[in-house]
Parts: C-alpha cells; structure tokens; sequence
C-alpha cells in the first residue's frame, strides 16, 4: 500500500475473498470464487465466525483490525521464540531483526492471510506443552487447526509420557470447538469442507507459482521457463511423493526430539511445519510465514556460535527476503533449470534448513544447543542437557 501510494492502493484480493465468502454463513465456499474450489473461501467451517465479524465492518476497518491482531499474535509469537532458543539476548535481538524482514510475513500482512496467526498457535501448543499446560497446549493446536490446517500436525511431538496429556486436550478442544461452530456452521459445511473442498484442492497446483514438491515437479514437467497462473492436476505419482515426504518429514521431527531428549522442542515443531509447507500442493509466498521461527531460532545459533553453518544459514535468510513473486534475471529466467531452482527457492530453502536443524541436534555436533538464555543476556545450562 506504501508502494502504490494511500489514496490509490486498494485491498488485496484475498482479504476481500474472505470478507465476500464468510459474509454468506450458509454458502460460504459456493461465492466468491471462479469455478475452483482451489479459489474462493477455503478455511475450515469453525473459522467462518472469525471471518464472518470481520465482514460485518467496512472493509478497510476490517483489515484494519485485522493486522492488528495479527501483528499482536506476531509479537507474541516472537517472545516466545526467543524465550525457547538457548541464546543470548544480544544473539536472539540481532536474529529477530533478521527474521522479521524474510518477505513472506510481510505479504501475508499484505494480503490480509492468517498465516501469521496460524505459526503463533503453533508455538504457543509445544510452548505449553514443554510447560506442562496441557489444557493451553489443547486449546492452541485446536485453535490453530480450525483456522488452518497446518496445527494438526503439531501433537505428533506430544506422543511420550511426560507430554500424553495435551494429546488428549487437543483431541478434547479440537472436537468440543468442532461441536461448537455448529452454532454458525451447519455439518452439510463440514462435510462439503472435507469431502469435497480438500480432496478436491489437494489434487490441483499451480506450476512456478506453489513453492512445493508438487508446484515444483508441475513447474519443471512444462519446461521450466514461466510460471503458470492457473491450476492444473498433480499426476499421482507427485501426490504420492508429496505424502510420502509428508510422512518422511514427521519421522524426521520424532527423530529429532529424540536426539535431544526433548530439550529443544521448538527446533522439532519447525522441522514439522516447514515438511508442511514443502509436502502442501498449493503453498504459496506468504504460507512460509511458517519458517519464521525456523529462521529466527536458525539465524540466532549462528550468531551466537559462529561457525561454517552460518555460510548455510544466511544464504537461505538472503533468499526469503525477496517476494516470492520476484522474477530471476533475464539470463537465469531463459535456463529451465535455474528458473526451475529459483522459482521453487522457499521449498528449496526450507528443505535445507530442515538438514540444518538435524545437524545441529547431532550429538558430535559443535552447535547443538545446550544452554538458555539467563535474564541478563548470559547462558547457563538447560536442566538435563
């Protein structure tokens, strides 16, 4: 909006996607969108309401507010990272600077996504649950999954003794929100919503555009030069890929949490979310405001304890800054294969960043964590590490 100047910069078209379909509770994915259930309103039934109060407002105030909450939850979500990163203050100040210029949390302010929002409850649940509030940690994976899908994956990291019991709240709170959004959102919503919205969505990408596996295969089968701007079905052997990382990147996560005993529990919820994001057909620029405590957690430890990683982690923070949109040079853009890497570089990166943070868990590794932050900025030891 800065950009295009105040008086003449107008709404994304996301936002008011959202406005147009959640002003309609009882045909909310039928509006607003052009013959695809790929477009239009595609968030779960229980987030209708939120969507729904906001479309009651005019327009501009809603996203007014919007961005408000949204900036709150990122504030929130910030502390909490730096809280659970075993650096010094002057270390997670430097890397939290870093992290919040990476382009995607700006176009998804930009374009009025809840993406933001989604990440915070995310990191608020393993937060809780390495806290022992398993009834908070429950009630944020619910809160996060009825918004968007992504905190679903979260409780595989609850399933051990000491964490069980925030398996059973989420189970609890996903399903009693689940009976409560009844009050605005018929079940006919819920069974349209998984029974034909997500399959459905689940089978179509956009080559060039999605930054996945499937955009990425989609992208380099029509020959690798300009992305292609409308959906087109993944072959099945690319769906089955995608599930089968989907799968491969949850091991990883349990792997990794148990290479480190637990201690580090926010590095394994990022190897889950950025699995996530690559594994999703359709995730696009502002989806990998997800990574945005893979970053800041990764960018902190490598300037905190400088070694070779760090000529690993700042070319990937280098590659998130610039809009997922921005177009390689005309020597790069006329090679299919550079096209191909450079177009697909939010998939590429968060691939790497999730070979980092296993590295960084191994137990003859020079970087693996083993302190946390003291009030004063110093480091003292984590209990049992």
């Amino acid at each position: 909006m800065l950009r295009e100047g105040a008086k003449t910069a107008q709404l994304p078209l996301d936002f008011r996607t959202y406005m147009c379909g959640a002003a309609d509770l009882v045909r909310p994915y039928d509006i607003c969108r052009d013959n695809e259930f790929v477009s239009g309103f595609v968030y779960p039934p229980p987030s209708i309401l939120y969507f729904h109060l906001l479309s009651r407002l005019p327009i501009d105030a809603a996203f007014l507010i919007h961005s408000a909450i949204t900036a709150t939850c990122l504030a929130a979500a910030a502390w909490t990272i730096v809280k659970m990163t075993p650096v010094s203050r002057r270390s997670a100040t430097c890397a939290l600077l870093g992290a919040l210029a990476i382009a995607p949390i700006g176009t998804s302010f930009a374009a009025g996504q809840v993406n933001v929002m989604v990440m915070t409850f995310s990191v608020a649940a393993v937060y809780f649950a390495a806290h022992s509030r398993p009834a908070s940690a429950g009630i944020a994976v619910a809160l996060g999954f009825w918004l968007k899908l992504y905190p679903g994956v979260v409780p595989v990291l609850f399933l051990n003794r000491r964490k069980f019991p925030a398996v059973i709240a989420t189970c609890l709170a996903t399903a009693l929100l689940a009976v409560v959004a009844l009050l605005w959102s018929s079940l006919d919503l819920y069974l349209q919503y998984f029974l034909e919205l997500l399959p459905h969505a689940q089978r179509y990408t956009m080559p060039g555009v999605a930054s996945s596996i499937a955009g990425i295969a989609a992208h380099a089968a029509a020959g690798g030069l300009q992305p292609i701007y409308h959906f087109v079905p993944i072959p099945m052997a690319i769906q089955l890929l995608s599930k089968a990382a989907l799968v491969g990147g949850i091991l990883l996560a349990l792997a990794h949490q148990r290479l480190t005993r637990d201690e580090q529990p926010l590095d394994s919820l990022n190897i889950l979310l950025a699995t996530a994001l690559v594994t999703a057909p359709n995730s696009w620029g502002y989806h990998y405001a997800l990574l945005f405590p893979m970053v800041l957690a990764q960018l902190a430890q490598a300037i905190e304890r400088p070694s070779p990683m760090l000529a690993v982690v700042v070319p990937c923070w280098l590659a998130l800054l610039l809009p997922s949109w921005t177009q390689p040079p005309g020597f790069m853009a006329e090679v299919p294969l550079l096209n191909v890497l450079v177009q697909g570089r939010y998939a590429f990166v968060a691939a790497i960043l999730i070979g980092v943070t296993l590295f960084r868990a191994l137990p003859g590794s020079a970087n693996r964590a083993g302190t946390s932050t003291r009030s004063d900025g110093e480091l003292s030891p984590i209990p049992g590490s």
